[in-house]
């Protein structure tokens, strides 16, 4: 096991329908160098009583919004390893084991992701994309508004936070995209074939739900600071189109993966594997 440290944060207001069954999705996962630090914002629902009965570290900070707690509670509580997971999201059972071996093993890696999935209001889980060739490139990521890496299941070390400054405070929605795009520009993302976390869908009234127009918005503005001619962005969409025929050939897949010319020129991200005694290797 991991001897690593690690920081989970969870922002919270008004948010005790789902804080203890994220709560106890943290728990669960039987970490031992764990801080799981709850960020309150001053609620007058049930939640309180949640952390307290549940045993959970907590703070009241009221006149923070969501990602200001999250910046405030990584600095107050700094571990080698950071992620948060808002109080409607979870962790699925093995995932902080598995994320801590893989940074542990491989010091060169700084942030990874899994694979992404969401549930509905019961925590029922439905798998977002599970291709085994993932679909995230550091220049995607500038072509398309429509491709995202999702926070729940994403972590990252400490020194990669605090070289790209932590997380901004210049936008409301889309503060994580912004994150992701200053780790792209420091550290290859790695990505690990394991379901870590899942995005609850439970109402069409949640922010990330309701705001989707304006978290869009946002991305597009983030995008336009990236300095990528029309040529270069004619070029890139045409290796991306033939990439996205290659790697679905199953004659040809083979061979092209090998070269890894996805990773080395087109900014895919390095995938994790687990071979048959369940210990992670790079592909």
């Amino acid at each position: 096991m991991s001897s690593l440290s690690i920081t989970i944060i969870t922002p919270n207001l008004n948010g005790g329908r789902f804080l203890e069954a994220c709560i106890v999705s943290i728990q669960n996962q039987q970490y031992p160098n764990l801080k799981h630090v709850v960020i309150d914002g001053g609620s007058t629902d049930n939640s309180i009583e949640i952390l307290k009965t549940t045993c959970t570290t907590y703070e009241v900070v009221k006149g923070l919004n969501n990602y200001e707690a999250i910046d405030y509670g990584f600095k107050k509580y700094p571990s080698e390893i950071q992620a948060w997971l808002n109080s409607d999201d979870l962790y699925r059972d093995g995932a902080i084991n598995t994320v801590m071996n893989a940074f542990e093993k491989f010091p060169d890696i700084s942030w990874l992701t899994g694979t992404p999935s969401i549930s509905n209001d019961l925590g029922v889980i439905r798998i977002w994309d599970a291709h085994i060739f993932p679909s995230i490139s550091k220049y995607t990521w500038t072509l398309s508004s429509n491709i995202f890496i999702q926070q729940e299941s994403t972590f990252w070390r400490k020194k990669l936070y605090e070289e790209v400054g932590g997380i901004s405070k210049d936008y409301r929605y889309a503060n994580d995209y912004d994150l992701w795009s200053k780790f792209f520009k420091k550290e290859l993302l790695y990505s690990i074939p394991q379901i870590l976390a899942s995005f609850r869908m439970h109402s069409p009234a949640q922010l990330s739900v309701s705001n989707r127009r304006n978290y869009v918005s946002e991305v597009k503005r983030i995008q336009s600071n990236y300095d990528i001619g029309i040529l270069r962005k004619l070029i890139l969409k045409l290796l991306m189109g033939i990439d996205y025929v290659l790697i679905r050939i199953p004659i040809l897949r083979s061979a092209y993966d090998s070269l890894q010319f996805r990773q080395k020129f087109l900014g895919f991200t390095m995938r994790l594997r687990f071979d048959d005694s369940n210990q992670l290797l790079k592909c």
